[in-house]
């Protein structure tokens, strides 16, 4: 007996568990595609800039209703995220010099999101997601941000001891 085998021309359906890998990765995109731009719709939202019309430093996330930064409160020194909210205002509304003052870790949190998002959309509209899974490439850009924001608030720290010394 003669086994079947497909022509070039023919397309063999890949097998079920590859089918629902591919709907799970498809589905997660859109989910995170949306929420980054959810992200970015809010940034548009916000006022970046103070009432005389100068960029904001920090705070602008007390126009979502959250309260100030409480380690700023307590020791005038901000956390590792102060700024990114007013950062990423500011980029989106075409300040990329204020908004690199500001925060430069949350310009390139912002780029690492504008990047991911793409990759988001193109891996939701069906592009084959390559080498990495949703999950991993969410993984990477939580890591990626939190050790920019760190190394930002290790520069910051070590800004205000030397300050504090001379």
């Amino acid at each position: 007996m003669i086994a079947f085998q497909p022509t070039t021309d023919q397309q063999i359906p890949p097998p079920p568990r590859q089918l629902g890998d591919a709907r799970r990765e498809r589905r997660l995109a859109m989910g995170f595609a949306l929420l980054s731009l959810g992200v970015f719709a809010a940034a548009a939202v916000l006022d970046p800039y103070d009432a005389a019309g100068r960029p904001r430093s920090h705070g602008t996330h007390r126009q979502l209703g959250l309260p100030p930064c409480g380690l700023k409160t307590l020791t005038g020194i901000g956390c590792p995220a102060c700024g990114m909210t007013t950062s990423f205002a500011l980029l989106v509304h075409g300040d990329p010099a204020a908004a690199w003052r500001v925060n430069w870790a949350g310009c390139l949190v912002a780029l690492l999101a504008a990047l991911t998002t793409t990759w988001f959309l193109l891996v939701a509209a069906g592009l084959p997601p390559g080498r990495f899974t949703t999950d991993e490439v969410v993984k990477a850009a939580a890591l990626t941000g939190t050790a920019l924001a760190a190394t930002r608030w290790l520069g910051t720290l070590l800004a205000a001891g030397l300050d504090a010394f001379g």
